[in-house]
């Protein structure tokens, strides 16, 4: 079964008894040696950040529907959710695969480019210093040649 499957299916029986006791369910469902026993925490907490549901005890094991999960039970289930783009990301896939950055070189060449810009600026900052300086001591110059001239 897949993922979404089940958690349309987890979901509509949210939706039926308010509170769910998760492992029960899944018990229900698949048998405890399948990989998809072993996935029902982590599709649950799929839920929790969707905020679907929330966890009703400490220990994460049952399940409340929201007021938003009851919406998209109305509006036609998980599924429609994600057909709407409303699913938030899982970002823990993307810390283990390197290659599904694919806004990390943006930021990467953004943060180039303000680097070079404030060197650009600090490069110009110091060279009007000394050109200010080396034109306020020639003024000075020019004022000791005139008062040398007048004596």
């Amino acid at each position: 079964m897949l993922k979404e499957e089940f958690l349309q299916q987890l979901l509509c029986a949210l939706y039926d008894k308010e509170e769910l006791n998760v492992y029960d369910y899944a018990t229900a469902c698949f048998t405890t040696q399948n990989d998809e026993f072993a996935n029902t925490k982590s599709w649950c907490d799929q839920l929790v950040r969707d905020k679907l549901a929330v966890y009703s005890d400490a220990l994460h094991t049952g399940l409340n529907i929201t007021n938003f999960g009851k919406f998209w039970i109305i509006k036609g289930g998980y599924e429609s959710f994600l057909a709407a783009g409303h699913h938030i990301k899982d970002h823990t896939k993307e810390k283990v695969d390197p290659v599904a950055k694919p806004h990390q070189k943006e930021k990467d060449q953004l943060l180039e480019a303000r680097l070079k810009l404030t060197h650009y600026r600090l490069t110009g900052f110091w060279l009007t210093l000394v050109i200010s300086s080396m034109g306020f001591f020639l003024s000075l110059y020019n004022l000791y040649l005139i008062m040398q001239g007048r004596k």
